[in-house]
C-alpha cells in the first residue's frame, strides 16, 4: 500500500486524478448533507403547521382565524392555507 502512494505522489497526472477524485467525493457529502438539512427543516415546518391547525381547532378557532395563523407564521400564501386547512379539516371528519 505504501508503495503505491509513493508512486502515485511521484506521477503528477495520478496524483492530480486521485486529487480530483477526493474533491469530488467532499462535495458529494456536502450535498448530501445539505439536502439532508433542507429535508429536515421541511418536515419540522410540516409537523409545525400540523400542531397550530390542530391546537388552533381543539380550541374552537373560526377556520378563517386558522389561516389568518398559518399566513402570519409561515409566510403561506392565503389561497395555499386555505386549502391546507381544508385538507385538514377533511382528513378529520
Amino acid at each position: 500500500m505504501q508503495d503505491e502512494i509513493v508512486k502515485i505522489k511521484q506521477e503528477p497526472e495520478r496524483r492530480r486524478g486521485f486529487m480530483k477524485f477526493e474533491l469530488d467525493l467532499m462535495d458529494a457529502r456536502r450535498e448530501g448533507r445539505e439536502e439532508g438539512i433542507k429535508k429536515g427543516q421541511l418536515k419540522a415546518e410540516e409537523k409545525g403547521k400540523q400542531k397550530l391547525v390542530k391546537f388552533l381547532t381543539s380550541q374552537d378557532t373560526a377556520p378563517s382565524e386558522i389561516v389568518a395563523a398559518l399566513v402570519n407564521v409561515y409566510q403561506m400564501t392565503e389561497k395555499a392555507a386555505q386549502e391546507y386547512v381544508a385538507k385538514y379539516m377533511k382528513i378529520k371528519k
